[in-house]
């Protein structure tokens, strides 16, 4: 049995190993992460819930409706019910709850740092815990930190990865007193992507009203390696003024950046994501599956992600383990 080794325990590492582990194939997971998901993540506290990465998503092709299917038949992922726009996913009760069901099978190896990768005839996988050895490999990590991994490996593939671009995102966590706010018309102008309420999305029965908001592009931007303390205090006086909360009633609040948040230019979907030297593949939601007439994917989508990692697995079979 062929040990493969996933790098990466994002929806695309998750979607990789799945599929590798129902083709007989040993794999094991790494992931710096202290759970799995990547942005789709959830912060929880005693009187709190967050959903502070990805805030839903759908499901436009055939594989990707089916696993989803499957979660919502395992009360793992539930319909969004208080939107117009049909079919958004949201796990049940948080969104991590999606990624824990992806990884309940796989063996998994959270608060993992990759420090370097060697190949000779096998892979060998140094991290700050353990050194490991196998046969294939694919890295889901972000496209950075993906070609940082592989520079020795294959110049080709790196060259290509230095195309790909991101847009960030401040994220502020807020819990008010105010349980009756929970709409937000949000002015183009304000520095505002997407603001929710918690309390809307699954029917917990908080003490308090949690809000999750999202900076614009331009803000995130202009803002990015500013300290999280200055970029915090901006957004929160800047909610507060607009949607007239008093500073007093706010019970908790924190940030989080997301320096990879949305891709702006992903890896060209008609190069190859395996390297023709050596068994490895690169996936992500940066490596949008290549175009065909059921789905077109940009790089943006959470279903992107799940399909990159399908179709690389395919891939590296195909080329070095048939």
């Amino acid at each position: 049995m062929k040990n493969i080794i996933i790098i990466g325990s994002g929806i695309a590492g998750l979607a990789a190993a799945n599929y590798l582990s129902s083709k007989n194939f040993n794999v094991t997971v790494l992931d710096k992460g202290k759970y799995p998901g990547g942005r789709i993540s959830t912060r929880r506290g005693k009187d709190f819930i967050f959903n502070h990465g990805a805030q839903f998503f759908t499901a436009k092709s055939n594989e990707f409706k089916n696993i989803c299917n499957r979660a919502v038949n395992d009360n793992v992922l539930v319909n969004w019910e208080t939107v117009s726009k049909k079919n958004r996913y949201i796990g049940n009760p948080d969104m991590r709850e999606f990624s824990f069901w992806l990884s309940k099978n796989l063996s998994m190896y959270q608060d993992t740092v990759v420090e370097r990768l060697d190949y000779n005839d096998q892979f060998i996988v140094y991290t700050n815990n353990k050194k490991f050895i196998c046969d294939g490999l694919i890295i889901t990590a972000p496209s950075f930190q993906t070609a940082s991994l592989i520079k020795n490996l294959d110049q080709n593939i790196c060259k290509l990865i230095e195309k790909v671009e991101y847009f960030p995102c401040w994220c502020v966590m807020l819990s008010i007193k105010d349980l009756s706010l929970k709409n937000f018309n949000i002015d183009e102008k304000s520095i505002f992507n997407w603001i929710v309420s918690e309390n809307n999305k699954i029917k917990n029965q908080l003490n308090h009203n949690c809000l999750t908001i999202h900076t614009n592009e331009r803000f995130s931007v202009e803002n990015l390696e500013k300290t999280k303390e200055v970029t915090l205090n901006k957004i929160v006086q800047e909610f507060t003024k607009i949607y007239q909360v008093k500073t007093q009633d706010i019970i908790y609040k924190n940030i989080h950046k997301w320096r990879y948040a949305k891709v702006k230019k992903p890896f060209p979907q008609e190069e190859s994501k395996i390297s023709k030297k050596i068994p490895f593949g690169i996936a992500g939601d940066w490596c949008p599956p290549s175009q065909d007439k059921h789905y077109n994917g940009n790089g943006q989508r959470v279903e992107d992600a799940y399909l990159s990692g399908i179709e690389c697995s395919k891939s590296l079979i195909k080329q070095y383990f048939n």
